[in-house]
């Protein structure tokens, strides 16, 4: 398979069929609809944002990283960011529910530990889960509360109680989720496959760094190994190249001051050890089709 030439799917291109979607805001988005994947994955895609569809009766084959899998009652399939998907569902064969959190959303409220890693990796082999009624109570009791948030008109503070809600529920599922992994000795490969290790470790680094440090060299140096060997290593187990990655969490830490502090450009552009505010431009440009300062605009509105 060509992935070079895949379809990408990302959280706002979600928003594209309005008449499918049962809830939207910046941070989540509820399809409680089968026809999306039905009708915008005939051929295998890249999903790029946190998605699990919920299968609440029927059946149907799923391919998830070029793996085979059938999606059937109570069960759901997680799809992480950069998951490869192809969907063989046509109209009424099953009925879905689809939950979708921006990547800005999951990074904010997620924390890289040992569990968070351990969980990714198994749910990137083991993508098919069963979500049992008696282990997902707390999640009932959250989903009323959210909705009761989205009912009340009159709330002031409505956007704010949401988005906390949605990251509690958004704890609770992967809570849920973790229970599916066996113990530690069934899963050695998981944490000794050296590829793996050695992944593991770059993004641990990255998502302590500030998105101040852009350079594949510069965590190469870090982890003591040549840039060649790094970016072949995480090419292989992510799919992307390391630079890639860098770009993608640098400028979402650059989005975040945009969007929430009153730093002017030049300030940012040190912030993140840019030479100058022309280069910081430049890279925001390439990254987000637009100037700093357009975007910062565009957030205000």
């Amino acid at each position: 398979m060509n992935t070079k030439t895949l379809k990408t799917i990302n959280f706002e291109d979600l928003k594209g069929d309005s008449h499918l979607i049962e809830y939207v805001d910046n941070n989540i988005i509820l399809l409680d609809s089968v026809d999306y994947l039905a009708s915008n994955t005939k051929t295998p895609c890249r999903i790029n944002c946190f998605m699990m569809a919920f299968c609440i009766d029927g059946e149907a084959p799923i391919v998830v990283n070029n793996k085979s899998h059938l999606l059937s009652k109570d069960n759901c399939v997680i799809l992480f960011p950069n998951t490869i998907v192809q969907p063989t569902i046509t109209h009424g064969s099953c009925n879905v529910r689809i939950v979708a959190f921006s990547p800005q959303f999951t990074k904010g409220i997620v924390s890289l530990k040992e569990e968070t890693w351990d969980l990714g990796v198994y749910l990137y082999h083991n993508p098919i889960l069963p979500i049992r009624k008696e282990k997902s109570y707390k999640l009932y009791l959250y989903k009323e509360l959210a909705l009761n948030s989205i009912n009340d008109k009159e709330h002031p503070f409505s956007n704010e109680a949401r988005k906390h809600l949605f990251s509690a529920i958004f704890c609770e599922l992967l809570a849920v989720l973790y229970q599916h992994i066996p113990e530690q000795e069934d899963i050695p490969n998981f944490r000794n496959d050296r590829s793996t290790y050695i992944f593991r470790k770059f993004v641990e680094k990255l998502a302590a760094d500030d998105g101040s440090h852009r350079s594949v060299s510069y965590y190469a140096d870090m982890l003591c190994y040549s840039p060649k060997h790094l970016s072949t290593v995480v090419k292989k187990v992510s799919g992307k190249a390391p630079l890639t990655i860098i770009n993608e969490h640098a400028i979402e830490r650059i989005k975040y001051q945009l969007n929430h502090s009153d730093l002017s450009m030049k300030e940012i552009a040190d912030l993140f050890n840019f030479a100058n505010p022309s280069f910081f431009g430049k890279f925001v440009k390439q990254h987000l089709g637009m100037s700093p300062q357009q975007y910062r605009n565009s957030m205000e509105k």
